[in-house]
């Protein structure tokens, strides 16, 4: 279900280096094709949006802030389902970045948010200090190098008010079945964990860092057979890990990791 919405040349540069011109040149010829190529872009009216609907409303139910008037920044917005959701929650000041036109175009016909096409980094440069109360990053970070994520996170950082929240959404590295979600996408940089998104977010000042599972999300007869079937693949799971480690707790098992994070409140 990863959206994988990137903001290609997230991070442009006046003098690239050869090994930076070659990726960019990669990312290009990927890019040129992405909706047609990748499978979670192909036809925006899919029937997993009704799953990926669900899973985004109990995920926002539960991080947005209370007060709905907050403006919140979708980053890497792709085909504007988050930015609806938030939508028919109540929430007012939505606006989202990406850098495909056409899902701009899609996600124009599914929500009234202010969106832009455009290079991602070059937006959040361009806003003033402490804009957004919430900024949204689903399916975006594990396209970036280490660089291209240290500026993203340093300039999320900048711009989020203070309290303000970071909600991220990545291939999650400590799942044994992250492979089908990571490697379905040749943009793919790295997946993440808990620990290696606190490497670089606890340094520039965010805090109250936390993780938690996206398995299936019960609303009907099917959803609630695929959530049996994800426990008892989940409990096989922890025994094997349990098996080689010794720790049987704590383990963040699903494909894609939900990391909520708050800049520090000073």
């Amino acid at each position: 279900m990863a959206k994988a919405y990137f903001d290609k040349a997230a991070l442009p540069m006046s003098s690239p280096s050869r090994e930076q011109a070659s990726l960019d040149e990669f990312r290009r010829f990927i890019y040129d094709s992405y909706t047609e190529t990748h499978p979670a872009l192909g036809d925006h009216i899919r029937d997993d949006d009704v799953q990926r609907s669900w899973q985004l409303q109990v995920l926002l139910r539960g991080a947005l802030p209370p007060g709905k008037d907050g403006p919140l920044l979708d980053f890497g917005c792709g085909d504007g389902l988050l930015l609806s959701v938030a939508e028919k929650l109540g929430y007012r000041r939505l606006s989202g970045v990406d850098s495909s036109e056409r899902l701009i175009e899609i996600a124009s016909q599914r929500t009234s948010a202010e969106l832009t096409a455009g290079d991602g980094l070059a937006f959040l440069k361009s806003k003033p200090t402490s804009t957004f109360e919430t900024i949204t990053a689903f399916d975006v970070f594990e396209h970036f190098t280490r660089p291209e994520l240290l500026d993203a996170c340093r300039e999320i950082h900048r711009i989020l008010k203070p309290g303000g929240r970071l909600l991220i959404r990545v291939p999650n590295g400590a799942s044994p079945f992250c492979g089908g979600v990571f490697a379905g996408d040749l943009t793919h940089e790295r997946p993440y964990t808990l620990f290696s998104l606190a490497q670089v977010l606890a340094p520039l000042g965010f805090e109250d860092i936390q993780a938690s599972e996206l398995g299936p999300v019960r609303h009907g007869l099917k959803s609630t057979l695929r959530a049996i079937l994800w426990s008892i693949m989940r409990a096989g799971a922890i025994l094997w890990i349990a098996a080689e480690t010794g720790v049987i707790r704590g383990h963040i098992l699903s494909a894609n990791i939900f990391v909520t994070a708050r800049k520090a409140a000073r």
